[in-house]
């Protein structure tokens, strides 16, 4: 089954309807804590509902980097009227990592996202790769992570769920994403590279630039992310 061409969104159709009021916001948040909020928030604030958790270097490098503190004071202020919260992620061979997801469901879904939705098979780390993936691939304007999914990509997804997927503005082939936070075994990464393969989906696979338990192998319709 070769996937259907979907139909390409717009940057600006897509973040029409992701920008909800302040007053809406701080409505779900709840803390009593005013704050105004810059484009540069909305714009953290945006992507942060499409991939529903983001790091301090991401936000640095895509949000605030025109800013002198860069992202810290931003965040502090968005975290501290209770729109969006913090903890510290520590990742094997790297520096430990600040990420941010947004407070509650209430506020997530004024912008059109969710928590991420981790526990022992789902990690942080596995979740921050994909959003690393979405950076990577210059932000697709309808990437969307596995819970907004549709049935019918689902199906033409052979029941094997990816992580994300987006539409080629170019092509309007549907794109698959999938995230291995380095523990992947030979025989997971063939099994669904064969399920999707056999659909004639193209994938694109992210994975830490080292310390990996097995090596995605590229090809021409399998891009290899080394994040």
């Amino acid at each position: 089954m070769v996937c259907k061409k979907q139909e390409a969104v717009t940057a600006t159709e897509g973040e029409a309807v992701r920008n909800p009021k302040t007053s809406t916001l701080l409505r779900h948040a709840d803390t009593g804590v005013s704050v105004r909020l810059l484009e540069a928030d909305r714009s953290f604030l945006r992507d942060l509902s499409k991939v529903q958790i983001l790091s301090t270097d991401l936000a640095d490098q895509h949000h605030y980097g025109h800013l002198k503190g860069r992202s810290t004071r931003s965040l502090g202020r968005l975290e501290a009227a209770g729109i969006i919260t913090s903890k510290s992620l520590y990742i094997a061979g790297e520096k430990p990592a600040t990420v941010y997801q947004f407070a509650n469901p209430a506020v997530a879904r004024a912008y059109g996202g969710g928590l991420p939705m981790t526990g022992a098979k789902r990690t942080d780390f596995h979740e921050l790769m994909t959003a690393r993936a979405y950076f990577a691939l210059g932000r697709p304007a309808d990437f969307r992570v596995a819970a907004h999914m549709s049935r019918d990509e689902i199906d033409q997804c052979r029941d094997a769920r990816p992580d994300a997927l987006y539409t080629d503005p170019t092509t309007g082939e549907l794109v698959l994403v999938e995230a291995d936070a380095g523990h992947y075994t030979q025989k997971q990464i063939n099994e669904k590279m064969g399920k999707w393969s056999s659909a004639g989906l193209r994938q694109v696979w992210a994975q830490p630039a080292r310390g990996v338990s097995a090596n995605v192998p590229a090809s021409a319709d399998v891009q290899v992310l080394r994040l």
